[in-house]
């Protein structure tokens, strides 16, 4: 008999995994050099790939910290969005497309780790995610993901397309 947590654990890994396999098939596709949002930083595709990555690795950290017994988040509110968000984009400029890509693949693994080894404890507690929103384990896998591929997959098919 599986479990209400082993099968959460297993929707989430699964989840994960396909969206990982859904980013890689896309993003594969595409020019990295591509420019595909017109603001102040000229967003490219590899941009956008390196902005998954860091918003994953800091979703393993507040994952991390939770497991450990304490909480962790790298800004306070949506307000502050832009002020982290800018930065992290512009350190990962000068880096190869094979160094963002390690990143992407890192911080999935990450999530992977952790929550495979989540004590079981920990499944139905509320969490502080990276940007200072409470939830559970599965509501902030849920909104990564779909951060990864609705917020930013899908308006990268959009503006390819166009």
């Amino acid at each position: 008999m599986t479990s209400t947590f082993e099968r959460t654990c297993r929707q989430m890994l699964d989840l994960l995994d396909a969206t990982r396999l859904e980013t890689r098939s896309l993003l594969s596709r595409l020019d990295p050099e591509q420019v595909v949002h017109a603001d102040e930083r000229a967003w490219r595709v590899r941009d956008i790939l390196g902005h998954l990555a860091v918003w994953n690795g800091e979703a393993a950290h507040s994952l991390s910290a939770y497991a450990a017994g304490s909480e962790y988040h790298c800004i306070s509110g949506r307000a502050e969005y832009d002020d982290y968000n800018g930065p992290t984009a512009d350190e990962r400029r000068a880096w190869s497309m094979e160094q963002v890509w390690a990143e992407y693949e890192a911080s999935h693994d990450q999530l992977k780790q952790i929550i495979e080894t989540m004590p079981l404890e920990k499944w139905e507690g509320e969490m502080l995610f990276p940007w200072g929103e409470r939830g559970t384990i599965e509501q902030l896998i849920k909104r990564m993901m779909k951060h990864e591929t609705r917020d930013h997959c899908d308006a990268l098919i959009k503006f390819t397309a166009a």
